[in-house]
């Protein structure tokens, strides 16, 4: 069975291959409207830095958010996980 896209999948423009991450903010959709709060933050960390928003009510989405914090710490990323209700 042969499953072609409508659409070709090309080679990215050199200047986004070449573009560096400065920070990265892990949040809720429900906090997309405050994005200059958590934008702010996120851009005062060190770089490379993420932020991550939990939500202390849902425990599995804790533990998730827990684990992707320990993956980026593993790779030498600065973590800074701040509460829901701080935003």
């Amino acid at each position: 069975m042969n499953n072609t896209l409508p659409y070709h999948i090309t080679r990215p423009p050199r200047a986004i291959r070449k573009a560096k991450l400065d920070n990265i903010a892990l949040v809720p959709a429900s906090l997309l409207f405050q994005k200059g709060k958590y934008q702010t933050i996120a851009n005062n960390l060190p770089g490379q830095g993420v932020l991550i928003c939990q939500d202390k009510k849902k425990e599995r989405i804790t533990q998730i958010l827990e684990r992707v914090a320990a993956f980026f710490r593993q790779r030498g990323h600065f973590v800074r996980m701040l509460p829901y209700s701080l935003i």
